[in-house]
């Protein structure tokens, strides 16, 4: 039988061993596996934020046409609006007076004198 120091002994080197193998097992990736994990997840961290860095400012430039695009179709419809009234009779009589000079038959033309001289 063994005494009590011989177990406390026995105890103590058990437990050395055990710490010998946690400390096996702690470095169980060699310092390439681990430098080869730290540079694909630095990889994959930039390509990411690559990605959502230029998705954001595609969604900014794409808000920037939309307002463009805007602003075009109102110019557009303005423009519209402006030729149809040209091609009204209204339109066509008030450009031939003021533009060219026209007049109706049987009415009198007053001239101011300042626009008479020019």
């Amino acid at each position: 039988m063994m005494n009590s120091s011989q177990k406390v002994a026995s105890l103590y080197k058990i437990q050395r061993e055990k710490r010998k193998l946690n400390k096996k097992r702690k470095f169980a990736f060699p310092k390439l596996s681990r430098l080869l994990i730290y540079g694909l997840l630095a990889y994959l961290v930039f390509t990411f934020s690559h990605g959502f860095y230029q998705a954001y400012h595609l969604k900014q430039e794409i808000k920037v046409l939309e307002a463009k695009l805007s602003k075009v179709k109102e110019d557009n419809m303005t423009l519209e609006q402006e030729l149809e009234y040209s091609q009204t009779p209204e339109a066509i009589e008030k450009i031939a007076r003021e533009k060219l000079g026209l007049i109706k038959p049987g009415e009198t033309v007053i001239l101011r004198a300042r626009e008479a001289q020019q």
